[in-house]
């Protein structure tokens, strides 16, 4: 992930960005950083248009960075006795979460910023001795977190946090990534992975495989030995694709629809998504280019990277849009999308520091 932390006189500049032409609507508008920082980064943006990302301050600090939709900034600090931030997940109402990392990058304690932008502990499991940092990974839209306690000698715990009561409950060994707004969880840990229905009840998924994301119906995508695949609530597997040498499913939207990767075994991976029916459709990636997948909405929009650097909005009904840059010159990296269209990144022009970014593109339907 490009920086562009550079030390030099030049780096008192300001990014400024390039108004959209007609043909390139939503161009980047810089959301700049803080008093003093040189550096800032978007990673998550809600559809409100709130972004969370980190910015560095005038100590070269890394904190965390939330944005509202006018693109006023509020500092997110770290835990006391804490370094730097990395930021996690965002909800629509702006609540954010991430960790706070100790200065050896090695260690931390999740976190939650409501809107006063104070950092509150989110704690590791009580009554697991030596289980002293944690992690967190996702939140619901009933404030329910998920993450993993760790540092004793044993296998990380899997940590679901209820930030509306304040209570902490382990669920097994491993590492939760994912849940949704039912409650169901998501986890992966050292080839061992793991779905709890809402209720807390251990789903075994078919065939085993490598789950990656849910939807609130409970149905899990992921990869089921090359191929990807989906399984129900129940566990019950549906491989996705074997027309390809491989395939991946990365994520999935409200309405069914699927996100990942295929490849022909030419070294090239191309974005593909697979609607609720079942109907594969691959990008349409120039000959001799690489595509990936980076992430997607749910209004039918993915956010796909052609070669290295170049982003497009894909539509539902196949239309595609290319993320402009704020110079022909500049470096971009776009990181979240929202259900209206809103992109998130960092851009950086030759001689001057990395600026978080929003691209606003137009709401998304079919096109």
């Amino acid at each position: 992930m490009f920086r562009g932390v550079l030390a030099t006189a030049a780096v008192a500049m300001v990014l400024t960005a390039v108004p959209a032409s007609a043909d390139e609507p939503g161009g980047p508008i810089d959301l700049g950083t803080l008093p003093g920082g040189l550096t800032s980064n978007g990673y998550l943006v809600s559809n409100a248009g709130t972004v969370f990302g980190t910015a560095f301050d005038k100590a070269f600090d890394q904190r965390g960075a939330r944005w509202d939709a006018a693109g006023r900034i509020t500092e997110l600090p770290p835990q006391p006795g804490y370094a730097s931030v990395h930021p996690a997940a965002i909800t629509e109402d702006g609540l954010a979460v991430g960790d706070s990392m100790a200065a050896n990058g090695w260690v931390g304690r999740a976190t939650l910023w409501g809107a006063s932008g104070a950092p509150v502990d989110l704690a590791p499991v009580p009554g697991f001795p030596g289980y002293a940092y944690s992690s967190v990974a996702a939140i619901n839209t009933h404030g329910i977190a998920v993450g993993y306690s760790y540092g004793a000698p044993g296998p990380d715990m899997v940590v679901k946090w209820d930030t509306t009561q304040g209570t902490v409950t382990a669920l097994d060994y491993g590492r939760a990534f994912a849940i949704n707004d039912a409650g169901a969880v998501l986890s992966s840990y050292q080839g061992r992975s793991q779905y709890w229905d809402p209720a807390g009840n251990v789903v075994t998924l078919e065939g085993g495989g490598s789950p990656a994301d849910l939807d609130d119906a409970g149905t899990v995508v992921g990869s089921s030995g090359s191929h990807a695949a989906k399984w129900d609530s129940a566990g019950h597997l549906t491989v996705l694709d074997t027309t390809w040498k491989y395939s991946s499913a990365d994520e999935i939207g409200a309405d069914g629809t699927i996100y990942g990767e295929v490849g022909a075994g030419d070294g090239k991976s191309r974005p593909a998504r697979w609607d609720p029916a079942g109907q594969l459709t691959v990008y349409p990636v120039p000959d001799g280019a690489e595509g990936g997948f980076v992430t997607a909405n749910d209004t039918g929009g993915a956010l796909v990277e052609i070669g290295f650097g170049d982003f497009f909005v894909w539509g539902s009904g196949g239309g595609i849009t290319r993320l402009p840059l704020p110079a022909e010159d500049a470096s971009c990296r776009a990181e979240d999308l929202n259900d209206r269209g809103a992109v998130t990144g960092s851009c950086s022009i030759p001689g001057r520091n990395s600026h978080a970014v929003r691209w606003d593109l137009p709401v998304i339907g079919t096109w």
